[in-house]
């Protein structure tokens, strides 16, 4: 099931939204402006599969919000939650990359029938370019891309990448992790992985053929998901 970020700086309706959608077996988070959109895409590291934008929020409003969503993560869905109702204001809106824009009030339940229409138009969206296989070759530690660019991987970042892939929906929970980075003379704390997780993003990100793409998202609660496909010779 898709991740949903609400951004509303109204409390009460952002946790009715958050209710409604996590009763209907969405993982939804909410944030109330745009700093905290920021401090949720670098906890996690990539965005959410759909944003659910209010427009009128303190500092930046949603419509800024959206341009650089859209201009960051071409992928992403984002829909549009506001007061806003003349015509004008729709076509801003589409302008700023929404993918849908609804006027409030709105009931939970045309909410949610919106974000399944929109879920596959995404996955439509998505389907020319299903995702093509990685290499790995665990002997040399070589990673090459879809495109044919490689680079070297140390033992512990092949450790790494190889116990996400393998996981259930390619993920790995930080325990999981930490085990594999077993060396005697580090003190394997939550800190030492994240260090771990960077430098091994450092290094996928120049093979990447599509470098809007997240490429390791963090899971709360779990550890980490391998966003790739990724083939072990």
């Amino acid at each position: 099931m898709e991740d949903i970020l609400i951004v509303e700086d109204h409390g009460i309706l952002r946790e009715e939204l958050l209710h409604f959608l996590r009763l209907n077996a969405y993982r939804a988070e909410g944030v109330n402006c745009g700093l905290a959109v920021d401090d949720w895409l670098m906890e996690h590291g990539g965005p959410p599969d759909i944003a659910v934008l209010d427009l009128n929020l303190p500092g930046e409003d949603g419509l800024s919000i959206a341009a650089r969503l859209r201009r960051t993560y071409p992928r992403i869905g984002i829909v549009m939650l506001t007061g806003r109702k003349q015509s004008t204001d729709r076509i801003i809106g589409y302008e700023a990359g929404a993918d849908v824009y609804l006027t409030k009030p709105v009931s939970g339940e045309e909410l949610i029938a919106v974000l399944r229409s929109l879920q596959r138009r995404l996955q439509r969206r998505l389907a020319p370019a299903a995702r093509p296989a990685w290499h790995l070759d665990p002997l040399t530690g070589v990673l090459t891309s879809p495109v044919g660019a490689s680079a070297p991987l140390s033992p512990l970042e092949c450790a790494v990448i190889r116990t996400m892939a393998t996981g259930p929906e390619s993920t790995a929970s930080s325990e999981q992790l930490l085990q594999v980075c077993d060396d005697p003379t580090t003190e394997h704390e939550k800190n030492y992985l994240e260090v771990v997780i960077s430098r091994l993003r450092r290094k996928l990100v120049p093979l990447h053929p599509d470098p809007a793409l997240p490429l390791i998202r963090a899971v709360r609660g779990k550890g980490y998901q391998l966003l790739i496909s990724l083939e072990i010779d």
